[in-house]
């Protein structure tokens, strides 16, 4: 009798662990079945963004190098845009501020390598609408590595003019007024992304 009921305990403990295992497959497949769709819906997502989303309004250009110059008026290899944004370089920094001269790219372009954004306008007529959102800017990064200074030929690949540029290392972001709201959401969007970005060679 004893016995009988053993046996009798036994297969039922066998039949709950069947039924347990069975639920536990069923629910290891539901969740196979789930991670499998979110996988495919992220990876179609991805390729959507990567076909479909838009370029960023800025232009990107090929580093002419790193080298450093003993003097401004030192030859060296052309700059591939204007203002320029990267190429050789004085070893010594521009002061992170405005500045009311024009600053020569065999200075400032070592402020670049070292994650600097710069701000640069060309105005023959004047632009003081121009220059006082810069300023705002400029004073909204306070601490940050940006350079403002008037740079006269700023110049998109086309050979178009503009009235302003933002620099940072390979990348320019062209711009001639702030009356589309989204001019200064591009730059601020700009600096946000490039600022602080070391570029010496291994950084």
């Amino acid at each position: 009798m004893a016995q009988a009921r053993g046996k009798r305990l036994i297969l039922e403990r066998e039949r709950k662990a069947a039924e347990q295992t069975s639920r536990k497959q069923a629910t290891d497949r539901r969740r196979t079945v789930v991670m499998a769709a979110v996988a495919v819906g992220v990876i179609g997502l991805g390729i959507a963004w990567f076909f479909f989303a838009p370029e960023p309004p800025w232009v990107a250009f090929d580093s002419v190098g790193n080298d450093h110059l003993e003097a401004v008026d030192q030859p060296h290899v052309a700059y591939n845009s204007s203002p320029p944004s990267s190429g050789p370089h004085l070893g010594s920094l521009v002061a992170w501020q405005e500045h009311e001269e024009q600053i020569p790219p065999e200075a400032y372009v070592h402020n670049l390598e070292d994650g600097g954004v710069v701000l640069a306008y060309s105005c023959a007529e004047g632009c003081d609408e121009m220059t006082t959102t810069l300023r705002s800017v400029l004073g909204d990064y306070e601490g940050d590595n940006l350079l403002m200074f008037p740079f006269a030929d700023i110049v998109d690949p086309d050979g178009v003019p503009h009235a302003g540029a933002a620099v940072a290392w390979g990348r320019v972001f062209y711009f001639d007024d702030f009356t589309d709201a989204d001019t200064e959401g591009h730059l601020r969007s700009f600096i946000d992304t490039f600022e602080g970005v070391d570029h010496h060679l291994g950084g």
